[in-house]
């Protein structure tokens, strides 16, 4: 996805609405403008005040992740230099000491708004054999290094740094919520904070705690999560259960069963799926006693997009490279990067489509050629 991204950003001009030449960052955005006038035109005296206001910070900075610039300094020399500008509108060309002002000034909260305003709006493609089995968050937390002067993002006596804990939807393969916190600070902690009754959380071994899988379950929620091959367990029930032909090569030792783990005080009764994939065991447990074997296995997974996700934030938009000191500031980071996320994946399926479209719209044309000949 995203070497196709940067290729997309390296084209000359594209066409919006069929009729106002743009450039490809214009199109990109286009779905987040609307979103950040209004938040915009609610700041009294915002963009009369300051040269760096809400929409040219917004701007700014989504400009330098899709350019792919690690940091504000190199930011500021793009927007000198480069020749590939909007336009509809001029970046803002501004000190790195009115960056820093501008993180601490606004509230992360209009950036969570328009956030999640996005991924309310916009149409994202659906992993088809997900759509009839629930909604899916996976979880998980990563840690980035943080600048000596974050006393608040306290990690170890030599380092400082902190801890991103992510949420992200598999069945539209986007983010969907994070926490950020110090480094120290318990993953799974975060996941009960970001709750929800009704969603089913998938999560690896760091996850284990029976406390933990009692309050998903309290919540009304469910789990599917790596546990390790030590649990101690009393059998209640063996499940039957059929794998595709087409995995059968790659598992094997393949079970199901109800089981009642040793330690949990409130003795519930839980689902454990072990399979073999390259030498490697794995146990899997799950309060979902709907789902089929296979689909508990297909759930778990899917896991790694979570994965690559933190690879994408932290080596393709630069996130090991902090652009704020501040609390709020970095926040703000974060959630632009989610944002950017968001509208690049919007672009890219749009592309797709249109791509898809072009190709039928050929072939009807052919068809036609044929029947007139």
């Amino acid at each position: 996805m995203y070497n196709t991204l940067g290729l997309y950003a390296k084209l000359e001009c594209i066409t919006m609405n069929n009729s106002s030449p743009c450039t490809v960052f214009e199109k990109i955005i286009s779905p987040l403008l609307p979103l950040l006038k209004e938040e915009a035109d609610a700041i009294k005296n915002d963009a009369n005040t300051y040269k760096l206001s809400l929409f040219f910070l917004s701007i700014n900075l989504l400009y330098g992740i899709v350019k792919m610039t690690k940091s504000i300094r190199l930011l500021i020399t793009e927007i000198k230099t480069t020749q590939d500008r909007p336009v509809s509108f001029e970046l803002i060309q501004v000190s790195s000491s009115m960056y820093s002002e501008a993180f601490s000034r606004y509230d992360p909260a209009i950036f969570r708004r328009i956030f999640y305003k996005l991924i309310a709006e916009l149409n994202f493609m659906e992993v088809t054999e997900l759509k009839s089995l629930g909604r899916f968050l996976c979880v998980d937390g990563s840690i980035f290094p943080a600048f000596q002067t974050m006393e608040w993002a306290h990690y170890k006596k030599t380092a400082n740094a902190l801890k991103i804990h992510l949420a992200f939807e598999i069945n539209r393969m986007l983010p969907v919520s994070f926490i950020t916190t110090d480094a120290n600070s318990s993953e799974k902690t975060a996941l009960l904070m970001m709750l929800e009754s009704g969603v089913t959380y998938i999560a690896d071994r760091g996850y284990m705690s029976f406390s933990l899988f009692n309050q998903i379950s309290n919540k009304s929620a469910f789990f599917v999560i790596r546990v390790k091959q030590n649990l101690l367990y009393r059998l209640q029930e063996d499940l039957s259960f059929e794998i595709p032909l087409q995995w059968q090569p790659y598992l094997s030792k393949v079970t199901d069963c109800k089981i009642i783990c040793n330690n949990d005080k409130e003795s519930r009764l839980y689902r454990l799926i072990t399979f073999v994939v390259n030498e490697e065991t794995y146990f899997i447990m799950t309060n979902r006693f709907d789902l089929k074997t296979h689909e508990i296995i297909m759930l778990y997974a899917y896991r790694w997009q979570v994965e690559l996700l933190f690879r994408c934030i932290k080596r393709t938009f630069g996130a090991l490279h902090l652009w704020s000191h501040d609390p709020k500031g970095v926040q703000i980071h974060f959630y632009i990067y989610l944002i950017a996320y968001v509208l690049l994946l919007n672009f890219k399926q749009s592309c797709e489509i249109q791509k898809e479209e072009l190709k039928f719209h050929e072939n009807d044309l052919r068809g036609c050629e044929k029947i007139s000949l």
